[in-house]
């Protein structure tokens, strides 16, 4: 599997050391990433930077959008961007995701992430993304 070094990941977290740690996973799994504590920073690096291809956000977090409110904008306002949620709630009902997104329970194994993580590096959205970008206008 080769993994896309051009594709950046975005990772939103509330809790300062789960973020790092999960910034952690990024580097692991040879990519750059970005990091939000809340929906409100998480859409303005979204803007702010094209070569975001995956989102790993956690669902409950401060602010007036929860994870799972930020996905569905990211899935309708950047279509090309893999969505990975995770919770520790054990009552989050799959069709409360966005279409395509994937769901990793809390606690998980980092390799789990990792792997999670090369694989929506390595898909042709992102090297479709790459020849098309979406309109944001």
């Amino acid at each position: 599997m080769i993994v896309s070094d051009a594709c950046g990941v975005l990772v939103v977290e509330a809790d300062p050391f789960l973020r790092l740690a999960a910034m952690g996973l990024v580097e692991d799994a040879g990519l750059s990433g970005y990091a939000a504590a809340h929906s409100a920073k998480a859409c303005t690096v979204l803007t702010s930077n094209n070569d975001i291809g995956i989102m790993f956000t956690n669902i409950e977090m401060p602010g007036s959008l929860n994870g799972l409110e930020l996905s569905k904008i990211v899935r309708r306002r950047w279509p090309h961007i893999a969505i990975i949620v995770a919770s520790g709630a054990s009552n989050v009902a799959a069709n409360s995701l966005p279409t395509g997104t994937t769901f990793i329970a809390k606690p998980y194994l980092p390799e789990t992430v990792i792997a999670f993580l090369k694989e929506a590096a390595s898909s042709d959205r992102w090297d479709a993304a790459q020849l098309d970008p979406p309109n944001h206008a």
